[in-house]
């Protein structure tokens, strides 16, 4: 039998126009949040979840970070308003789950409401505007935690990057050179999706498709990592490819 996988840890990054941390905690407040910030511990008062919160001075490296992260959003004002911030704040705490990822990000949505310019989840590499964020949060039960945590890495293979923040494997497929790479992505798209939303069972050789008139995938356990253990994007579940069924 095989040990028990560590839950990973999910890590979120919010540029703020807080001066210090009784700021931070008067902002808090002034929102009605129900988060209560001690000694580095931010703690939900009526649902007793808590992460770890850490509260740097301004990074002069924040609007390149983001820049990188949100293309959707590069040449907008949300996305200049990074450089304004005064501090950071990053919240610590434990993926593997949904229900851990998503109490995550209603932490996060109420830093935004206390003045937070953005959303960075460093373990996927995805930033996010304050507007974006809070639909995401406000839609959780729609499964927009999917959306709002997960990426597609593209190149000669497309990967999926972040499933590991909701307890789930990553996945992979090779680019085919005759076809649109965005094909292969939505591929994925799908089929992370269908494993957030149903929480089937795959088992090595089952076969998967969008359609009932869509290409037939093969799903086998995938050996090798994207990442290195000790990177916030490793995925300790590991990695489903999908291989395309001759025709």
């Amino acid at each position: 039998m095989s040990d028990p996988i560590e839950d990973p840890e999910m890590v979120l990054c919010i540029p703020g126009p807080w001066e210090d941390t009784g700021e931070l905690i008067r902002q808090l407040a002034a929102t009605d949040s129900g988060y209560l910030f001690a000694g580095r511990i931010l703690m939900h008062m009526e649902t007793r979840f808590s992460c770890e919160l850490v509260f740097e001075d301004h990074d002069e490296r924040m609007p390149r970070a983001f820049w990188a992260a949100g293309p959707h959003w590069r040449d907008t004002p949300e996305m200049a308003a990074i450089a304004t911030h005064r501090s950071v704040v990053y919240l610590v705490g434990s993926g593997g789950s949904p229900q851990n990822a998503e109490a995550l990000m209603r932490a996060g949505a109420a830093l935004v409401r206390a003045g937070g310019l953005g959303v960075k989840v460093e373990s996927t590499g995805l930033a996010h505007t304050p507007a974006a964020w809070l639909d995401h949060c406000e839609h959780l039960y729609l499964f927009f935690a999917h959306r709002a945590l997960v990426i597609y890495l593209t190149g000669d293979e497309v990967c999926s990057c972040g499933m590991h923040n909701l307890g789930l494997k990553d996945a992979v497929t090779q680019t085919d050179p005759d076809t649109d790479p965005a094909a292969a992505t939505e591929l994925l798209r799908a089929f992370t999706h269908y494993l957030f939303t149903e929480q089937p069972t795959i088992r090595h050789g089952q076969t998967f498709s969008v359609a009932a008139d869509a290409p037939v995938y093969r799903i086998e356990e995938e050996s090798t990592q994207t990442y290195e253990e000790g990177s916030l994007f490793h995925n300790p579940y590991g990695l489903w490819r999908l291989v395309p069924l001759a025709a």
